[in-house]
């Protein structure tokens, strides 16, 4: 009864569309009203819940990555890939995806990677002729790397609630990470191959000027290097893996004369504004497991779930129609705080590696930045490139289907997740 109150009285504050926070602290007061709790545990559990080590890294990564939005790096990184791929048939689509590939190893958030890529790749494709729809929707498409290719602030949040290593997940995510970019590429390819004449083929630019273009951007991509090295070397934790994210990217500003004392006071507010909405959210979330706990709503449900079937594959797809649905109505962080603790249980019953299962999680959210009528995707480009939100939609739409073929297929093949973090942290 407490646990249905609380979860009814959830879904339809959502519905009414009230802020998270607010859907979220309400109904926990429901749940401790009904199961007669005492209402200081909320307040106990936002400061509690909030002050865990690891969820730290998330307001540096955040930092990190707005660092080097004001300091121009994504156009530094953005001419690397041109120089790379822009001669391939599909020409700067493929661009756009080799970028937000590099690029979401620095800022681990789609959002960031819409907001400080979007303006440079959409201008730059529409100047050479590509269709303005299209330009969105690749670029909406590729943004959804950012979370899955390290670092990650879903990761983050889903090892801090489930227990599990957040270096296994950073690692975890870069297989994942290379197939998604390969088969967003591969769709480009399909789709100028159909439209030849709406793809204009890109200049091959001379080996030795791409050498060059390297050397300005070869400090730029070093970033997500040193991260993931110093982490699987055992040298720094995730936690100061961001702390040496933000020297390094301050460091970058500085030496490219890029960075001053105001453009650092905006990047530094930015960044606590968003992570406290994380951790204020992971707070009152800690609440509400809490009370979920109590009532065994996890255990109930996971036993509810294995008397329909034990099919390890069929509850696979109910779990990812599950992530997508809710992917439509609220926020990837939200998702990823309220459904873990329900659904780890049911996981480890039916033998899935939680490793993995960090893996679809993020994707899955992901995939919600780009479905209305939440989707934050859409709001970012549709202001960046002045459309309707329904042209976002429409441009972005060729690409929802490889997208959600790729998070079956995560689902299905768990070595595409799970064998480089086996091998370089077996233990």
């Amino acid at each position: 009864m407490v646990s249905l109150g609380l979860l009814v009285s959830l879904v339809a504050l959502l519905f009414l569309k009230a802020p998270i926070p607010v859907a979220m602290g309400t109904s926990v007061l429901v749940a401790c009203w009904l199961g007669d709790y005492p209402i200081h545990i909320l307040a106990q559990g936002v400061i509690e819940g909030s002050m865990t080590w690891s969820l730290l890294s998330i307001f540096f990564f955040i930092m990190a990555g707005n660092i080097m939005n004001a300091c121009g790096i994504a156009e530094r990184i953005f001419s690397f890939a041109r120089a790379c791929v822009g001669h391939w048939k599909g020409g700067l689509a493929h661009v756009n995806v080799l970028c937000s590939m590099i690029f979401a190893g620095i800022s681990g958030s789609a959002a960031a990677d819409c907001a400080a890529l979007g303006p440079i790749e959409i201008k730059a494709m529409t100047d050479s002729g590509y269709d303005l729809k299209y330009s969105t929707g690749v670029t909406l498409a590729s943004s959804m790397l950012g979370p899955i290719i390290p670092p990650s602030v879903p990761f983050i949040l889903y090892g801090v609630i489930a227990n599990v290593s957040i270096a296994k997940l950073f690692l975890a995510g870069i297989g994942p990470g290379i197939v998604i970019g390969v088969a967003l590429m591969l769709q480009c390819a399909w789709i100028a191959h159909r439209h030849p004449d709406k793809f204009p083929l890109g200049e091959r630019i001379p080996m030795r000027d791409r050498f060059a273009v390297f050397k300005t951007s070869i400090w730029a991509l070093l970033a997500p290097v040193i991260i993931l090295f110093g982490m699987t070397t055992g040298f720094i934790s995730p936690t100061e893996a961001g702390v040496v994210a933000v020297l390094y990217s301050l460091a970058l500003g500085l030496a490219y004369g890029t960075l001053n004392r105001k453009t650092l006071w905006n990047v530094i507010v930015s960044s606590m504004f968003t992570a406290a909405n994380s951790l204020i959210l992971f707070g009152i979330a800690s609440t509400m497991s809490y009370i979920l706990t109590l009532e065994r709503t996890p255990v109930l449900l996971a036993e509810y779930v294995l008397s329909l079937t034990s099919n390890k594959w069929v509850i696979l797809v109910l779990v990812n129609a599950l992530i997508l649905m809710l992917g439509t109505i609220t926020t990837a962080a939200s998702i990823i705080i309220l459904l873990t603790p329900i659904l780890v249980p049911l996981m480890q019953q039916i033998g899935v590696d939680l490793v993995q299962l960090g893996v679809i999680l993020a994707f899955g959210v992901t995939i919600g930045i780009a479905t209305p009528p939440v989707g934050i995707g859409l709001f970012v480009l549709s202001d960046v490139t002045k459309q309707s939100v329904e042209d976002v939609v429409k441009g972005v739409a060729p690409f929802l289907p490889i997208l959600f073929v790729l998070l079956f297929l995560l689902s299905f093949v768990p070595q595409i997740s799970t064998w480089l973090p086996s091998v370089l942290l077996p233990y």
